[in-house]
């Protein structure tokens, strides 16, 4: 076999390869593979705004070249040679920053936060939240939807809660009790079943409550992953002829100018639950959660008006975890002009009658 001859030439800037001509064939040696793919990869990278992490390279490398590299970390150890990680720089230097960042993993993003806007043909909404299934008050719920019809709503909202997910609590619970949970999916579908047949239109926002059973399985998954997919409540609530939309507990609804949430997306409530929402949101909202009927308006330094509202809930007043307690029923009516701006008319129930 004759010798091989060393050649040097320019490659991907300043940099040099050491190309081996063996037999009138040129035969790259590690480093210049690890520079060219690397390249590759990096030009991608920033062509497409997105990022490889040098594992995934090296990973990459070694199955192209297995001959050559004895494993990904043999590979891996050539990617960091020609990206700098080992002293030596792959780019120029107002290039540099680029590079590396092309070479660093993807952060990872836990949330899509993403807003559902409410089709512009619904006008006018019924909006409930906190009905705690089987802890629903029979009353306060009847007297809530008659109202809602009687006002001739096209839509319902429910704001969060409308599940308990009792035998999923991290709390004590009671047997006598926990049994009428078992037919707590029954319960919930022919109630939503109810609301769609009487308004057509709904909107389910889930609360915190809504979601114990998915991070209940979520626990699970460890240990049992076949049971993966078993999460998504869309499947719980399911009806026949079910048109009912789902959203998921940490996004918003917008209902025209009107910002729709839950409560517990924001730590902490306080005493002033509608005054301290409306700090933390810094534009209008309405929110349940805490079970209280409450007002608050600001006016900004440039005369512009803000509000937020909490919603009365819709369950047992006397619950056995907190049973002396200042909550109320409520609900509300939201009507919607042409432009976005709304009316909110926040009404409490004491004694079945509604102020």
């Amino acid at each position: 076999m004759a010798e091989a001859k060393i050649k040097h030439f320019e490659h991907f800037g300043s940099d040099y390869c050491h190309l081996f001509v063996h037999q009138n064939q040129i035969i790259m040696t590690k480093t210049d593979i690890a520079r060219k793919v690397t390249q590759e990869f990096i030009n991608t990278a920033i062509s497409n705004n997105t990022s490889y992490s040098k594992h995934k390279i090296a990973a990459y490398i070694h199955d192209l070249h297995p001959d050559k590299f004895s494993d990904k970390e043999d590979a891996r150890k050539y990617v960091r040679i020609v990206t700098g990680s080992m002293g030596r720089k792959l780019a120029s230097q107002d290039k540099q920053l680029a590079a590396d960042f092309a070479l660093l993993e993807q952060p990872v993003q836990e949330l899509d936060l993403k807003p559902f806007i409410v089709p512009k043909q619904y006008k006018k909404a019924l909006v409930m939240s906190d009905i705690h299934s089987r802890f629903h008050d029979r009353n306060a719920l009847e007297t809530a939807i008659n109202y809602g019809l009687k006002r001739d709503c096209d839509l319902v909202i429910i704001n969060g809660d409308l599940l308990d997910f009792y035998q999923f609590s991290k709390f004590d619970k009671n047997p006598n009790i926990l049994k009428y949970f078992y037919s707590e999916r029954e319960w919930v579908t022919d109630f939503l079943e109810l609301l769609q047949k009487h308004f057509g239109k709904v909107i389910f926002k889930k609360g915190n409550h809504d979601i114990r059973r998915e991070l209940h399985i979520q626990r699970k998954l460890n240990d049992v992953p076949e049971i993966d997919g078993l999460t998504d409540i869309r499947d719980y609530v399911f009806f026949d002829g079910s048109t009912v939309e789902v959203i998921e507990d940490y996004n918003i609804i917008e209902f025209g100018k009107l910002n729709v949430m839950h409560g517990h997306e924001y730590c902490g409530s306080g005493v002033h639950v509608a005054y301290n929402r409306l700090n933390k949101a810094m534009d209008n909202v309405i929110s349940g959660h805490s079970h209280v009927t409450q007002n608050s308006i600001k006016k900004s330094i440039s005369g512009k008006f803000y509000g937020s509202w909490t919603t009365g809930c819709l369950c047992s007043l006397s619950p056995r975890y907190n049973p002396q307690n200042n909550w109320n029923h409520g609900f509300a009516i939201v009507e919607k002009e042409p432009d976005g701006e709304f009316i909110v008319d926040n009404k409490q129930i004491i004694g079945n009658k509604i102020f």
